[in-house]
């Protein structure tokens, strides 16, 4: 028979009390380097061109060009921030992410619903030795969860022991 008994808050495990880690301490860099590979070429373009541009004066250029410094000195110091306000946390039933900068979320990924778990690896991470865990659970379309900025150990390790939860968690299900 079915039955929907309600249940006390005050008897909810507090996730803020998990046991946080940060990322690794070369995750600032790979995504710095990851995030001006693109906005710094893009930014001496648009100064290039307006520097060319024959009706521009260079009073707008200089102007242009402070303005993208500043975007660039911004964009640099989120992404450092961004990156130190990440961490994970390991629980015996599930994974959680706590990130954000201005507004802060911790997203938790039961091991009953990961369906699949991959270690990806770019060119900047292979050169920094790092990982990043992408975790697909039941119904998504996509990856559901990419954790940036892991060691390869880290990300293996991590890997490997939500693989044989979610085995773990599969069975007692049944």
């Amino acid at each position: 028979m079915f039955s929907n008994h309600q249940i006390s808050e005050q008897t909810l495990p507090d996730f803020t009390q998990a046991d946080f880690k940060p990322l690794d301490k070369l995750a600032s860099k790979e995504a710095l380097i990851g995030t001006f590979v693109f906005l710094l070429p893009a930014s001496i373009a648009v100064v290039i061109f307006l520097y060319f541009l024959s009706p521009v004066e260079n009073i707008i250029t200089a102007l242009v060009a402070g303005a993208l410094v500043l975007i660039n000195l911004y964009v640099a110091w989120f992404t450092k921030r961004s990156v130190a306000m990440t961490s994970i946390a390991l629980r015996e039933h599930d994974l959680l992410l706590k990130r954000g900068v201005f507004w802060q979320r911790t997203i938790a990924i039961p091991f009953n619903r990961v369906q699949h778990i991959e270690t990806h690896r770019n060119p900047i991470e292979r050169k920094l030795k790092l990982a990043t865990l992408k975790l697909f659970t039941a119904g998504g379309a996509g990856a559901d969860l990419e954790i940036h900025g892991l060691s390869q150990e880290r990300a293996s390790k991590l890997r490997q022991f939500i693989l044989a939860n979610t085995a773990s968690e599969r069975h007692d299900d049944e």
